[in-house]
């Protein structure tokens, strides 16, 4: 819309006219708004972000509120040391307390009676005197007995004798039992041998076939166990009569010719009746007027003047 000339009336509604004076209107060229380019506007708002940005930054760089120059920068955060992982100690165990091996109960050593040598029972004790030279006084019973491989290296056969052959005894009575035998012969009592050296092996054999005979406690009394028979000294012989049975097949065997004349004259040969008739005490075996042992002719003549049996009398010898 252009401006009025000078001079030019204007007239408002309501009739008031008023005159316009050319010199009280200055001429003004009209103003136009220019709208602002989109490109500066963007660039106005990134110029506020970047500001408003930056702000932000110095208030982070900064610190909290309350800070201000001069103020000591925070505390640093301690960095949290991990708490070490106990160790487990490990619980010990207990050493087992050992058990202590009983103290074996010694076995004690038989106690003499006052007249001789203690009451028969069954041990395995070994014999005092088991040397090969010891053949005289080894004191063989219930009791005591030889080791196992107790062997002596002398044996002879029997036939050397001038007897029957076909058992092993000692050398070193070779002479004694051939001279009784020819005594014997001559008395009209002649022997023969049924028995002689058996070793602990056979021992075994022998109280075993007895104890089928007859039950373990009669054979007790009549055998020997292995290791406790003075047949296993070599010294030992069971002696019959010629063509004859067994002699404990006889009734008593002691009163036939010959048992009679062993039982009187033997001793005077070197050989004993280890176990006599009426001397199952302190012998601890059955009546055997067959079972003779040789022990030398002086020791056979002490035997037969002290009244005593032989195992009587081995006791105090050792």
């Amino acid at each position: 819309m252009s401006a009025p000339a000078p001079g030019t009336r204007r007239c408002r509604t309501g009739g008031t006219c008023l005159t316009v004076d050319a010199m009280a209107v200055p001429t003004t060229r009209p103003v136009r708004i220019r709208r602002a380019a989109p490109t500066a506007l963007r660039l106005s708002i990134l110029l506020e972000a970047v500001l408003l940005a930056a702000v932000i930054v110095a208030a982070l760089a900064v610190g909290p509120r309350g800070a201000g120059p001069g103020a000591p920068p925070p505390s640093a955060t301690p960095a949290v040391t991990p708490s070490p992982t106990p160790t487990v100690t490990p619980t010990p165990r207990p050493s087992p307390t050992p058990t202590p091996a009983p103290t074996p109960t010694p076995t004690p050593t038989p106690a003499p009676t006052p007249s001789g040598p203690p009451a028969c029972w069954y041990g395995d004790l070994p014999t005092a005197h088991d040397g090969y030279e010891d053949w005289a006084r080894t004191l063989l019973d219930t009791i005591y007995r030889l080791p196992a491989m107790y062997y002596p290296g002398d044996l002879v056969d029997t036939a050397r004798a001038g007897v029957n052959g076909g058992y092993l005894v000692r050398a070193l009575l070779l002479d004694d039992l051939a001279a009784m035998a020819v005594a014997a012969r001559a008395a009209g009592a002649p022997f023969e041998i049924v028995s002689a050296f058996r070793s602990y092996a056979t021992q075994q054999a022998t109280f075993e076939r007895w104890v089928r005979v007859g039950g373990y406690e009669a054979a007790l009394r009549t055998s020997a166990r292995a290791g406790h028979s003075e047949h296993q000294l070599g010294t030992s012989i069971d002696v019959s009569t010629p063509g004859g049975p067994r002699p404990w097949k006889y009734r008593d065997w002691g009163t036939t010719a010959a048992g009679a004349w062993m039982a009187q004259n033997a001793w005077r040969f070197g050989f004993v009746m280890s176990y006599p008739r009426d001397s199952s005490t302190p012998t601890c075996y059955d009546y055997e007027p067959w079972h003779y042992r040789y022990v030398g002719r002086a020791m056979a003549a002490a035997i037969r003047d002290s009244g005593l049996t032989p195992r009587e009398h081995l006791w105090r010898l050792q």
